[in-house]
């Protein structure tokens, strides 16, 4: 007995996946550096938190703190009472008020590169939709946002629009 090889059908063909064009591969990217902006802010408002606790711990002043930070004394020790059970080794003022000076630094650093993100952002997504090939849910699904978070970064930034307000009296 010889085998006989039944003719089995062809499998079909899968079109190729789409290759995303330049403009779509910055678009899924951006996605990405806004997640590294965000952490990195987060970071930097844990650590100066927790720097703020520690120099409050050592009776630096709050005025100092609140000095070099840029935020009301009343907000510093608000944050300072939140890390109170934390443990803390003593150091000179001086060290801790140079140590919030870096991480304001750091954040004013962090914050310019998050808007720059969001402006490479908001020009990618009004190039893609003044050209014609993508829609705004086109740009939604490629940069991981709602539509509607899209439709607020392409709107013009001219304040309220007419009729969204209080309505008037004539």
């Amino acid at each position: 007995m010889t085998y006989v090889a039944e003719g089995r059908p062809r499998r079909e063909t899968v079109p190729a996946k789409r290759r995303l064009t330049p403009l779509e591969l910055r678009l899924a990217e951006s996605r990405a550096s806004r997640a590294r902006a965000d952490s990195l802010v987060r970071s930097l408002l844990n650590q100066r938190n927790e720097t703020i606790a520690a120099a409050l711990a050592d009776k630096v002043s709050l005025s100092a703190i609140s000095t070099v930070v840029g935020m009301r004394a009343a907000d510093v020790k608000r944050l300072g009472g939140a890390y109170r059970d934390h443990d803390y080794p003593a150091a000179e003022p001086a060290v801790h008020l140079a140590r919030l000076a870096a991480i304001v630094r750091q954040m004013d650093e962090a914050l310019e590169h998050k808007e720059s993100c969001l402006q490479r952002l908001r020009g990618d997504a009004l190039k893609g939709l003044q050209s014609g090939l993508m829609d705004v849910f086109r740009i939604a699904a490629l940069t991981s946002l709602p539509a509607e978070r899209v439709r607020e970064l392409i709107r013009p930034a001219t304040g309220p629009r007419p009729g969204s307000g209080p309505r008037s009296t004539r």
